[in-house]
C-alpha cells in the first residue's frame, strides 16, 4: 500500500471520503470486502461452462436410443458410466 495516512473515523476527510465510496459501486464493493462486510465475489460461478456435471439429456432415453444415429456405431464398444448401463 502507498505511504498515504488514513483519516480517523468521522473527521472531515473520512466523511469526504464515504461519500465518494458510496457514490462509486466498484469502490463501495471493495471496501465492504475489506471490511467483510460484503463476500467477494466468486470467479467460477454456475454460468453454464465446463464441468464435471453431464450436459442435460446426455442420458436421457431418446439419447440412447438414437446412439448409432449420432454416433454412427455401436455403443456395446464403447467404455461408458456405470450410470449410463442399461
Amino acid at each position: 500500500m502507498s505511504d498515504s495516512k488514513v483519516p480517523e473515523t468521522n473527521s472531515r476527510q473520512w466523511v469526504k471520503n464515504e461519500k465518494i465510496i458510496n457514490n462509486n459501486p466498484a469502490l463501495k464493493q471493495a471496501r465492504d470486502i475489506k471490511e467483510g462486510i460484503a463476500k467477494p465475489a466468486h470467479h467460477y460461478t454456475n454460468n453454464g461452462g465446463k464441468g464435471s456435471a453431464p450436459r442435460p439429456g446426455t442420458y436421457s432415453q431418446e439419447y440412447k436410443d438414437n446412439w448409432d444415429r449420432i454416433f454412427g456405431g455401436d455403443r456395446k464398444n464403447v467404455n461408458h458410466k456405470e450410470s449410463d448401463d442399461e
